[in-house]
């Protein structure tokens, strides 16, 4: 028995996988596609994507200003601190009224 190399056929079978591989890559693709199709979706605005940007810069900030802290100090070593209870509360009542 004589057995002779049919390269063509080696060839059509592995050509023949590669397209079986490619096959079941489009169909799980097409699968991942209307998986995502019928997910619920949120899309944000510009406007919100900036506010949330905002937000979250605002909570890394820190109440605590330690320029003031010092400041605050060396005023009340120096005695100058608490001195005046009426221009504190005048002060406190402007600022209340500046903010609005």
């Amino acid at each position: 028995m004589k057995i002779e190399q049919n390269r063509a056929n080696l060839e059509t079978i592995a050509g023949s996988r590669a397209d079986a591989v490619r096959d079941e890559r489009a169909a799980a693709a097409e699968k991942a596609t209307e998986a995502d199709r019928s997910a619920d979706q949120v899309r944000v605005s510009t406007t919100g994507q900036l506010a949330a940007a905002a937000a979250a810069k605002a909570n890394e900030a820190s109440d605590i200003r330690p320029d003031a802290v010092e400041r605050g100090r060396a005023l009340l070593e120096r005695g100058e601190l608490g001195r005046d209870a009426d221009r504190l509360a005048d002060k406190l009542i402007d600022s209340m009224f500046d903010r609005s």
